[in-house]
């Protein structure tokens, strides 16, 4: 009888427990209302939580911002009047995460308005934030910049009046490929390897110019550097990192 009576408790203990449970995920799951708004006209919306993103599609350029490149949505109702460097954007520009919108949240709020913001970009350099594939991290990308920077420093740019992103791309090959032509503003690809076309779906001549193997920036040796664009910054940095990294 007393066995019986241990395991009806243990089962209404566990039942408790699970209702608990659930009452604390909802608790954690706390629903955003995200607006998105395009040179101050409303443009989508969508809901997200700690538990789930919102895909968007990244807007067209207004002519108003005719030379610039889309780079994010901001919470920074003024990003019109602050230096490139200065606007805080999302991580992706197709994908609003809750941490891209948590820390603007006043008290029970719960919804809250982004814009997408479009500046002037001088160069982007993707890199593949696969660590066990490509070798790079973090610290090896952070050291790369440096260097670059010193680079270019010495080359008499001024960097103060440039804006260069250095982004990292994760997932597969052929979805991180993806992910980097439809920015549509990369540059310079750094730690893929020779299969971005027959397995990133890029096409030599349309998607990029050139990749070339030999390149050692993070821990893995013989990764490759694709050169997507033409222009002097680009060829001037591409040639560098050959120098720098390559073989």
């Amino acid at each position: 009888m007393k066995k019986h009576i241990i395991s009806a408790l243990l089962v209404i203990v566990l039942c408790l427990a699970a209702l608990s449970g659930c009452s604390l995920v909802k608790a954690f799951e706390r629903d955003v209302q995200v607006v998105l708004e395009v040179d101050g006209e409303y443009y989508d919306s969508c809901t997200v939580n700690i538990f789930n993103n919102a895909i968007v599609t990244p807007p067209d350029v207004p002519s108003k911002f005719e030379g610039k490149t889309f780079v994010g949505w901001t919470a920074q109702q003024n990003w019109e009047e602050l230096e490139a460097k200065e606007v805080k954007v999302s991580a992706n520009k197709g994908l609003i995460r809750y941490d891209d919108v948590k820390d603007y949240l006043k008290g029970e709020e719960r919804s809250v308005t982004l814009q997408a913001a479009f500046v002037e970009i001088d160069l982007v350099i993707a890199w593949y934030d696969r660590g066990a594939t490509s070798g790079l991290t973090e610290s090896y990308m952070s050291a790369f910049e440096n260097k670059m920077y010193e680079y270019l420093t010495g080359e008499g740019y001024s960097l103060e009046d440039m804006y260069i992103v250095i982004r990292g791309y994760d997932g597969a090959v052929g979805a991180s490929c993806a992910k980097i032509m439809s920015d549509g503003d990369v540059d310079i690809m750094v730690g893929w390897a020779a299969n971005i076309t027959s397995t990133g779906g890029m096409t030599q001549g349309t998607d990029f110019i050139e990749n070339v193997g030999g390149i050692t920036i993070g821990s893995t040796a013989n990764r490759y550097a694709a050169r997507i664009t033409d222009n002097e910054l680009t060829n001037l940095v591409f040639d560098w990192i050959q120098s720098e990294y390559g073989a």
